[in-house]
């Protein structure tokens, strides 16, 4: 993904089919070629076992190098298939998508209190891998794979082609989709605009939404305020603890995309 939020094609591979030994080359290659010993490298994937077992044996998706995430969308989908209740599937979401610890806590205990087989079935996967609250700041906000579905309309009608013509093909419709980001990129650069759109527009939205938060204590030595959210009708006052010097805040959304949240 690049800074707009937008995929950005690196490497692509043509195999026989998905299985363990395609994907230890395929990551063998990407290592190679393009990660290049660079650090904090994230990959999000469905749970596919060849995929998880390559990954492993890898130093790139590894700590310290690197993390190997899963798909929100998949894990709630695997989750479905065994508890056959979309209600459920749908706190599961909601657990998976939320950054903060506290409310990440109160979801669970609703799914445990609904079924004792649901919660024991997503407790026993590595919240670290599937919940936001729990992953760090690696995923950078990017909870599904989603985004890489659009590769499929890049290639569109393009699978069934010979391979040298699909080869062919993929490299002319990547080579395209490299120019017109670039004139983009170049764009912005003139107009001394050093932040993509997408991160212009998630900072203004956050921006007026502060106007509705209060200071009440601040330390100019630790850099470091508690900010309170305004009262709304059904809510109760919530209290963020913001960091500045360390570039965090209790909310968690500071960490996860790197820009400051309306609390900070």
């Amino acid at each position: 993904m690049d800074g707009n939020q937008q995929v950005l094609p690196l490497a692509f591979a043509i195999v026989d089919e998905e299985t363990y030994p395609s994907w230890k080359w395929f990551l063998q290659q990407l290592s190679r070629h393009v990660i290049r010993g660079r650090p904090r490298m994230c990959l999000i994937s469905d749970r596919h076992s060849g995929l998880i077992k390559a990954v492993r044996e890898g130093p790139d998706f590894v700590s310290p190098n690197g993390v190997h995430q899963h798909c929100l969308r998949h894990v709630c989908s695997n989750f479905n298939s065994i508890i056959k209740n979309v209600v459920l599937k749908d706190l599961c979401w909601q657990a998976g998508s939320e950054y903060q610890l506290r409310k990440f806590n109160r979801i669970m205990e609703e799914i445990k209190k609904q079924s004792v087989k649901a919660f024991a079935y997503l407790d026993q996967i590595n919240k670290e891998k599937w919940t936001a609250s729990h992953d760090g700041g690696c995923r950078c906000g990017i909870l599904t794979t989603n985004m890489s579905e659009c590769i499929n309309g890049v290639l569109k009608g393009a699978r069934r082609l010979p391979v040298s013509a699909l080869v062919e093909i993929t490299l002319e419709r990547t080579v395209h989709y490299f120019r017109v980001r670039a004139i983009k990129g170049h764009k912005m650069l003139q107009n001394n605009q050093l932040w993509t759109d997408f991160a212009c527009k998630m900072f203004i939205s956050w921006q007026q939404k502060a106007v509705e938060h209060t200071i009440t204590k601040y330390s100019h030595a630790q850099q470091s305020a508690s900010v309170v959210t305004r009262r709304q009708t059904g809510h109760r006052i919530n209290t963020h603890v913001v960091k500045i010097a360390n570039r965090e805040c209790s909310c968690g959304k500071w960490n996860q995309f790197g820009i400051p949240y309306s609390h900070a």
